[in-house]
């Protein structure tokens, strides 16, 4: 019996890229070439002949010891070359992912800022009022809490989320960056109209649309989305991504989701804002933010119980600056707990010197609620003023309340402990469950002065109200009325059971040194228009 022995032979036995296969022919080559230089030059008889004639010399084992030594040497060489080939190749391996890291984000394997950078440059040096380029500014907006609420893990998460959903979505000359935290960039470097840019947007914004499901949370984002075009917005990289980052600060301002190319009067705008955060830290140190108080007043007793504080800044440069305007940006620039402590010191100060009865109400923001140490921070106020804390209330709005549920249920348990009061501020335009609300133990509801304003013009408003007062009732909770400015607003609140009230039929916000005057006359008598 014969067995017949095969071996299969790998198709790629030999790869030049291999260092085993360039080591065998190189030898192999020196073989061929040492046997070809020993024909030509006949050297193995003259060899032969020349260590008979110095036997006595041992000259035959000296040319022995050469030619070992010398194929030794031959060898070594190869090694060494071949070592040395391995080094510089995993050097030039190094190098090139050294440059790749460097332009590219470890956790999206998106282009970071300094590819994008460079590819705008090149972008841009291409544009022409023929062959527009847009940058689009992308931010993802919710993205702030779901990172706090549930850890940077899930959050990560969420970012290499979007970065793939975007990535499918845009097309294929376009250039996708991640360039912050939770910010994006795309270049189209060609655009036939300014169709294409806002199709674009329109789909990024439907795709983000769509529920994020990480590690058994599901979380809802949106994404604001600015938009520059060049040459018409700027011809220089630095240029046209500020003017792109300005209109997505416009469209983060109109909501979630919005998209909005840039407008020259974005710059005007932008530069405004700079100019109050400049003056806003310069007032916070000089305490040139003071409080104005607008009085609370008992409708069943038509007589004043008290003053909410209310803040108010007067710049020598930009005039009057409202509430509305600076308080934004404290809390966007980080300056609202350093803000809030100032005037609530001040306020304290102020109240020491009223009637024992009256109350003093101070707002918090829901950026201050974050704060886990704002209930021990504001007793400590309230022990170095001397005032007492039962004379105090604390108003939270219920978006604050939701937003970040156990630390404001920390804050909250603190203040009470201490005998502070606490009032929820705008009732009804937030989006706490009632269960969600009743977990507090509030201490008094206010009444959103929307739903105040429209009482003599929408039966709607007048059946919310008279809800939210009936509600307050069965639970023991004292109601205030916001924004209560005329005589028939007031007798529909007093019929329906509304125990306070407060706005310009009774008085405006007023400073400090007027509370005396006020105190001496009788509400309806200081009602200001």
């Amino acid at each position: 019996m014969k067995l017949k022995l095969s071996r299969t032979i790998p198709a790629n036995w030999f790869d030049w890229g291999r260092p085993e296969a360039r080591d065998a022919v190189v030898l192999f080559g020196a073989a061929i070439l040492s046997y070809v230089v020993a024909h030509i030059f006949d050297l193995a008889p003259k060899l032969f002949q020349l260590g008979i004639d110095y036997a006595e010399w041992e000259l035959d084992d000296i040319i022995f010891v050469v030619v070992v030594m010398s194929i030794a040497l031959t060898v070594y060489a190869l090694r060494r070359y071949r070592d040395l080939s391995r080094e510089i190749k995993s050097r030039i391996a190094a190098e090139t992912e050294a440059r790749n890291l460097a332009r590219h984000d470890p956790l999206t394997g998106l282009p970071n800022r300094r590819f994008f950078e460079e590819k705008l440059e090149q972008c841009l040096s291409a544009a022409t009022a023929a062959h527009q380029a847009a940058v689009l500014m992308l931010d993802l907006d919710g993205f702030k809490t779901v990172n706090d609420t549930h850890g940077h893990a899930v959050g990560d998460k969420a970012l290499s989320e979007f970065a793939r959903r975007v990535s499918v979505i845009v097309r294929a000359d376009a250039f996708l960056a991640r360039v912050g935290g939770d910010e994006f960039t795309i270049i189209m470097p060609k655009i036939g109209s300014l169709d294409d840019p806002t199709n674009l947007a329109r789909r990024i914004s439907a795709a983000v649309a769509e529920p994020f499901v990480i590690e058994n949370v599901t979380a809802e984002f949106g994404v604001g989305i600015g938009i520059a075009i060049a040459p018409n917005d700027g011809v220089h990289a630095d240029e046209l991504v500020r003017r792109a980052d300005r209109a997505l600060y416009r469209a983060k301002a109109a909501g979630r989701s919005s998209v909005r190319f840039f407008e020259p009067e974005m710059d005007m705008h932008v530069e405004r804002r700079i100019q109050i955060e400049r003056e806003l830290r310069l007032a916070i140190v000089s305490d040139g933010i003071v409080p104005h108080y607008q009085p609370l007043v008992s409708l069943s007793g038509n007589r004043i119980i008290g003053f909410e504080a209310l803040a108010r800044w007067e710049n020598g440069d930009l005039g009057f600056i409202a509430p509305d305007v600076f308080i934004p940006i404290a809390e966007e620039t980080g300056l609202i707990n350093a803000l809030g402590d100032r005037l609530f010191r001040r306020a304290c100060v102020d109240a020491v010197s009223w009637p024992p009865g009256l109350v003093l109400a101070f707002n918090v923001s829901p950026i201050q609620l974050r704060d886990p140490t704002l209930g021990l921070r504001l007793l400590s106020i309230l022990a170095q003023t001397g005032f007492s804390p039962r004379r105090l209330e604390i108003e939270i709005t219920e978006s604050a309340l939701v937003e970040n549920i156990g630390v404001a249920q920390i804050v909250i348990d603190q203040l009470r402990e201490g005998g502070v009061r606490i009032a929820l501020d705008d009732f009804g335009t937030g989006y706490a469950t009632l269960s969600q609300l009743l977990s507090f133990h509030l201490d008094k509801i206010k009444i959103d002065r929307s739903f105040v304003s429209r009482l003599d013009k929408s039966e709607d408003s007048q059946v919310i109200v008279r809800a939210i007062l009936g509600l307050a009732k069965g639970f023991g909770l004292t109601t205030t009325a916001e924004g209560v400015e005329d005589a028939g607003q007031l007798a529909y609140l007093k019929a329906n059971g509304c125990t306070e009230g407060q706005g310009y039929l009774f008085s405006r916000a007023i400073p400090a040194a007027d509370i005396t005057a006020l105190l001496g006359r009788s509400p309806h008598d200081s009602a200001v228009a």
